[in-house]
């Protein structure tokens, strides 16, 4: 037995192509936000923000600094760890054939990490904290002033490489799992 077609009008292919098309658009949608989410995992790009204040940035040997990590992220990030670091470095020059070379190195002489926190889902947080700064830091001792300085100077220039100011940081770091760890730092004065 042989049945006529229905007849389709115009609005009727019309609505049948914004059903398609819309769910083409709803998928490619989808795809999109998924890849936006990886790359933000993998970069940290558009996550938000970690930030160290000290205040004040200036301690003592053997004193304190004090302050906060705030975090101001976008939305939940689970994380293995929120850490922060003090860390002193010194700037190396290194000396060979009795000739300063003009590549520079940079040493770290100091590293103390305290973890503020574990694992869990970290978003809009300030955490405080304090850092000891040590009272030495194994760096080589000063020459004594006058002739005998000078000499001292002189010898230990040939000898040794020549090492410029010890630099202080505080840094604060937010250990993600699986993605780039989101980091800030700040300079310290110790004096």
């Amino acid at each position: 037995m042989w049945h006529a077609r229905g007849v389709v009008d115009d609005d009727e292919i019309i609505k049948a192509a914004n059903k398609f098309f819309g769910k083409v658009g709803s998928t490619i949608k989808k795809g999109a936000q998924s890849a936006v989410k990886a790359g933000q995992t993998v970069t940290g790009v558009g996550r938000g923000t970690v930030r160290v204040v000290v205040d004040p940035a200036k301690a003592t040997p053997g004193g304190d600094l004090r302050g906060k990590v705030i975090l101001d992220l976008v939305e939940p990030i689970d994380a293995r760890k929120l850490v922060v670091e003090l860390r002193a470095s010194q700037r190396v020059f290194d000396a060979r054939g009795g000739v300063r070379a003009l590549a520079t190195t940079t040493t770290t002489i100091y590293r103390f990490e305290s973890e503020l926190d574990g694992a869990r889902s970290y978003h809009k947080d300030e955490v405080p904290f304090t850092l000891t700064v040590p009272r030495d830091t194994g760096g080589r001792p000063q020459a004594p002033a006058g002739r005998i300085g000078d000499v001292a100077r002189a010898v230990s220039s040939v000898v040794q490489p020549t090492t410029g100011p010890v630099e202080w940081r505080v840094i604060a770091t937010l250990v993600i799992a699986f993605g780039r760890d989101l980091e800030h730092a700040v300079d310290v004065a110790v004096v």
